[in-house]
């Protein structure tokens, strides 16, 4: 499969393609104080900022098992299978 990137010129490669399996901390809102919750699910969006302009705040969209979606902080993400690869 290949990797889309949607790169603009002059800007970085998400860290994540879509399809991709990841597992992390889910993203919080502003001011939220509470303990994040870890999920790992596949990437269906990738949102703002992970071109490092707000890299704090990065996040993307992953779809859970029960078919629900969670926003994940990227800088808290690991990849754990890639777009196209069974799962072992």
């Amino acid at each position: 499969m290949t990797r889309r990137t949607g790169q603009r010129a002059g800007s970085a490669s998400a860290p994540y393609a879509l399809g991709d399996v990841v597992r992390g901390l889910e993203a919080l809102a502003t001011g939220e104080r509470r303990q994040p919750e870890t999920f790992e699910g596949a990437v269906v969006q990738v949102g703002s900022g992970w071109d490092g302009v707000d890299a704090d705040n990065a996040y993307l969209w992953v779809r859970l098992p029960d078919g629900t979606e969670r926003q994940l902080a990227i800088k808290a993400c690991a990849l754990v299978t890639p777009a196209g690869q069974a799962s072992s």
